[in-house]
Formats: structure tokens, C-alpha cells, sequence
């Protein structure tokens, strides 16, 4: 823009000395000429600008870190007057890393047209990120004005953790689980000796399933849809305690390989998170990938912490309240002295320490020696080699 302005500025210093040395009616016809020019470009740009609308949209896949996605930026010119370009600036978020980025697009804009811009981004760790148009600028056909708009215009794209395979064994006395006291409200399941719902009978019905005694008095087969236990024997708590942003993408890929491996084997598990900003605990039941995918939604839009395990803190408050459960896997990214409560179990439960890029200091080993002493598996998993630390546990 301050090069448009001395390239005005200089031609219009050239048609003043043209004017004063030169007494001819194309000398003053061309002083005038340049005169009136900024007037009409800046008439141009208003009437331009009323008539543009922007869109912002975001790629529908779910990339990992370190891979690129597409960000659409639409620019709709109905009016008949070319602007000379559009700087678009961007805000981007990660709201579990707390990474911000920020990015200037520029681009024309065409007359009576509608222009769709590609950015390419990529972010360094998972989360949910949002991008969002701070400020929007356009400029006149010689780049002399602009007109500044704040569109309230965001899109967000989920960076998903990558899943790692495990080679471990399952402990079949944990995944059993204990007796369910607690059922779903929301979804059937079958478990016989609680009633979700008594519907009619439908194609693909199980013949056990059906209601016998109420069919006879309605004439019409019913059927019993059977509760869906929401104890689960395997517990996994994850706590997004993290020093830094590896060890925090290093707990969300441990937590997802974890949660991938149990579906595999089919065995229904429990994950449980805290989230800072309703501060309370949110426990989800997964019983499938579809389950895994859905939560992971929730948990990269969490925000993670360095404080204080909050998790611990607030299931020690709701202890009475909480399911039970046989094996509990904590996973963290720095030990605490919270642990020892946890590990403390009366009734023999298993627990399994997941520390991620704990460090070696003495008070970090002075921890894991203690809680060892308690009988918890305490299991370091560096970042970097996440697959080979997880494979060959009895989970």
C-alpha cells in the first residue's frame, strides 16, 4: 500500500511539472485527470465492498499432526467493479495445546464473480483447532484505500492422535469386570437381568428376546431390549497433567493406542478425563471404534493443565459415587503424591501407572519406587517409542 502511495504521489508530481512547464490543454486535462482518479477508485472500492461477501470453511477429514489440511476461503463480488485484492488474516488455536498461529492470505478479488482461495495448514500437535477470520481488508483498484471489515467467521478441524498397535496380553480376570449396578439411559445392551425398553418385533430379533406374556395380551410380538452395563471391569483415567506439548500428544496417542487395543479384543472399558473448563470429571463407556472416535472429539477440545491432578482430586471427592472397577490404568504425564491414595486399594484392584515422558529426577523415582512398593505397575513410556513401551503388558 505505501509503494501505491509514492507511485501516485511521484506521477502526481510528474503531472504538476507537466502542468507548470508545459501552458497545453493536455497537460492540464491530464493534471486533473490524476486528481479526480483516487476519487473514483475509492467510489469503486465502497461500492464494491457492499456488494462482497466472505465464507470460511475447513476440510472435512481429520488429519494428524504434521500433515496438511485445507482451509476454503470463498470471496463473492456481485458488484461490477474488480477490487485490487483482499488480505485476509487469520487466528489459529489449539485449544488442548494451547498453540496459536497466525497466517495472512492474500488474494484478488474479480468482478461478478465467485473466488474459492485453498490455504494449506498443518499443526505440530492434535487438538481440536479453530481458525478464525480476524480481519479482513480490501483495497481499491490502485491500492491507494482500504476498507477493513471483522467478519465473525471460524471453522475448526480435529488433528487426531495417531494409534499405535500393542502387543500385550489381556488379564482376563480384570476384563471380566464386577457386578454391574449402573445401566445406560440411553442405549440397549445385553445384559438379561435388566429391562432397557420392550418395543415390537422387528426382522433380525433374537426369538429369546421376546416378550411372551405381553405379546399374548397385545396379539403382536414385542420384544425386551435387554440394559447395557455402564461398570466396567477396566478402568482408564486419563489425566492431561502434562509439562509440555510432547508429552501432552504423547498421552493422548497412549490413551487412544490403549483404547484401540481394548475394542480389539473386545473388551467394554471405561475412560475418564477432566474437564477444566465445566471442572468436573466426564467418564464415557467404549465399547467400540465408533465410541473411541467420539471421545476423542471431546478430548481434543479439552484443555490440558500443569497445575494439579485434577482427575485424582475429583474422583477422590466422588469415590462413593464412582463405578467400580478391577484395573484401573492411569496414565499421566508427571507423578504425583495423589497416586499413593489411588493405589491404595483394600480389595486388591490392579493398578497400572502409565507415567508419559515422566521425568528422571530424584523425586519422580522416589514416587514410582513407592508406588511399586504398593504393588502398582509403574510403566515409563517415552514419547518417541510409545508402541515399544505399551507392547508386552498384561493390561
Amino acid at each position: 500500500m505505501f509503494r501505491c502511495r509514492a507511485a501516485y504521489c511521484a506521477v502526481l508530481a510528474a503531472a504538476i511539472l507537466f502542468f507548470l512547464f508545459f501552458k497545453e490543454y493536455l497537460a492540464f486535462f491530464t493534471l486533473v485527470l490524476i486528481l479526480i482518479l483516487p476519487f473514483f477508485s475509492w467510489l469503486f472500492l465502497v461500492l464494491a465492498v457492499r456488494r462482497t461477501t466472505a465464507g470460511l470453511a475447513a476440510q472435512n477429514v481429520t488429519p494428524y499432526k504434521n500433515q496438511e489440511f485445507s482451509l476454503y476461503i470463498t470471496l463473492k463480488n456481485a458488484s461490477a467493479f474488480p477490487l485490487l485484492r483482499a488480505k485476509l488474516h487469520f487466528s489459529c488455536v489449539n485449544s488442548l495445546s494451547g498453540e496459536r498461529q497466525e497466517q495472512t492470505l492474500f488474494t484478488p478479488v474479480n468482478a461478478r464473480s465467485e473466488q474459492t482461495a485453498e490455504y494449506r495448514m498443518q499443526s505440530r500437535y492434535c487438538g481440536r483447532v479453530s481458525v478464525k477470520l480476524t480481519q479482513l481488508q480490501y483495497y481499491d483498484p490502485l491500492g491507494i484505500f482500504r476498507i477493513s471489515r471483522k467478519p465473525d467467521l471460524q471453522a475448526e478441524c480435529f488433528i487426531a492422535p495417531r494409534v499405535h498397535p500393542i502387543d500385550s496380553s489381556i488379564d482376563m480376570t480384570a476384563a471380566a469386570g464386577t457386578e454391574s449396578n449402573t445401566y445406560s439411559e440411553e442405549k440397549p445392551g445385553d445384559d438379561p437381568s435388566e429391562i432397557f425398553d420392550v418395543r415390537a418385533f422387528r426382522s433380525g430379533d433374537r426369538l429369546r428376546s421376546i416378550h411372551w406374556k405381553l405379546s399374548s395380551k397385545l396379539d403382536e410380538l414385542m420384544v425386551k431390549e435387554f440394559g447395557l452395563p455402564v461398570d466396567s471391569g477396566i478402568l482408564v483415567l486419563l489425566e492431561l497433567l502434562s509439562p509440555d506439548r510432547e508429552v501432552l500428544d504423547a498421552l493422548m496417542e497412549t490413551a487412544a493406542s490403549l483404547s484401540h487395543f481394548f475394542t480389539e479384543n473386545q473388551i467394554i472399558h471405561r475412560i475418564e478425563w477432566y474437564g477444566k473448563e465445566e471442572d468436573r470429571l466426564h467418564t464415557s463407556l467404549i465399547q467400540s471404534d465408533e465410541d473411541l472416535a467420539s471421545l476423542l472429539n471431546s478430548l481434543l477440545s479439552a484443555q490440558s493443565y500443569r497445575e494439579e491432578p485434577y482427575v485424582l482430586k475429583s474422583r477422590s471427592k466422588t469415590e462413593q459415587d464412582a463405578g467400580s472397577f478391577s484395573h484401573a490404568v492411569y496414565i499421566t504425564g508427571k507423578l504425583t503424591e495423589a497416586l499413593t491414595e489411588l493405589c491404595d486399594r483394600p480389595n486388591g484392584e490392579k493398578i497400572t501407572v502409565l507415567a508419559v515422558g515422566a521425568e528422571t529426577d530424584d523425586e519422580q523415582l522416589r514416587l514410582a519406587d513407592a508406588l511399586r512398593a504398593m504393588n502398582a505397575e509403574v510403566v515409563t513410556v517415552y514419547p518417541e517409542k510409545i508402541q515399544q513401551c505399551l507392547s508386552g503388558l498384561i493390561l
